[in-house]
């Protein structure tokens, strides 16, 4: 089904959040967020000292998250990883740097949406003063400032284009 309006990226990030219940800012992140997704998606979850990262050994799907970032940071880096899984095959050291790169560039860009998607920052009414809708926006999807400050600018130029095309 194509949701109006939607691009790819955003409608998987709805059909997730849909499948979860989860409609509105406050109810995105929570402690057992991390754990009640991958429990749906079948990914074991573990914590580390080590740098955030995705795998797949035997068929068995894995993100391993550093346990010494802040919360928000663990956020972002989970939805980072569960892009690779949901998206992308194979081992990235094996691949040559501009495809390996590519895919980094897409979990980055699915990272965006789904820690603040689209269907749920539509319906916000931001301020008009840059530095309050980017701190409004850390706030309400529990995410770092400079992660808020990059949606913030995706979002206005989608909007901008959107805008274009009428």
């Amino acid at each position: 089904m194509k949701l109006s309006g939607l691009s790819l990226i955003e409608e998987k990030v709805f059909s997730i959040y849909r499948l979860l219940n989860i409609s509105e800012p406050s109810q995105l992140y929570h402690d057992a967020l991390i754990e009640t997704i991958s429990d749906i998606l079948q990914i074991n979850i573990y914590y580390f000292d080590e740098s955030s990262e995705a795998n797949n050994l035997g068929g068995t799907y894995s993100i391993f998250l550093n346990e010494n970032q802040t919360k928000q940071e663990i956020w972002q880096d989970f939805a980072h990883e569960l892009a690779h899984i949901l998206n992308h095959e194979g081992y990235q050291f094996s691949m040559n740097d501009p495809f390996r790169e590519y895919q980094e560039w897409q979990a980055e860009q699915f990272a965006f949406h789904f820690c603040i998607p689209t269907f749920m920052l539509n319906h916000l009414e931001l301020p008009q003063l840059r530095c309050e809708a980017v701190g409004l926006i850390a706030t309400l999807f529990n995410v770092e400032h400079t992660f808020a400050n990059a949606r913030l600018e995706k979002w206005l130029q989608n909007q901008m284009v959107c805008l274009l095309a009428k």
